[in-house]
């Protein structure tokens, strides 16, 4: 017997490598795994995931990205609780190995602040271990 389908969005995320440091941002939303990467979901009509990819940094960051291979997927499903924007929306991340091009780093409404973090740090900035963490584990696990 099979299961009944779900639907998913999809969503894309961006660690951008700069040096020996990647960018991580900080949700606002007071539900558990607030430390979050630049990317978000593809937008209806968007064929170009690269060209997504890229859109969601600037509006986010301001950056400008090369965007490498994808490196690892997850799966985050919003609380039906959650005072988020993405509240009870499950969604299939696909995760990027970006190369910092230019810009200064300037955060949207989305983000309250921003950190560039190493391979030796980067675990004490999450109070738990969610996708992005996990994410950023198999990133350094690759160098």
């Amino acid at each position: 017997m099979s299961l009944p389908d779900e639907l998913f969005c999809v969503g894309q995320k961006a660690v951008i490598r700069k040096g020996d440091e990647v960018l991580i941002l900080h949700d606002p939303d007071p539900s558990p795994g607030n430390i979050d990467l630049p990317g978000g979901k593809i937008q209806l009509g968007e064929r170009n995931f690269v060209a997504a990819v890229q859109r969601e940094v600037r509006e986010e960051t301001r950056l400008t990205i090369k965007v490498g291979r994808p490196f690892f997927t997850s799966y985050w499903e919003f609380a039906d609780s959650s005072i988020h924007r993405n509240k009870g929306k499950k969604i299939f991340l696909v995760f990027y190995e970006c190369v910092y091009v230019n810009g200064e780093v300037k955060i949207s409404g989305e983000h309250d602040w921003y950190k560039w973090v190493t391979k030796k740090n980067f675990g004490q900035v999450f109070d738990s271990k969610n996708n992005v963490f996990n994410a950023l584990t198999a990133y350094f696990n690759l160098f």
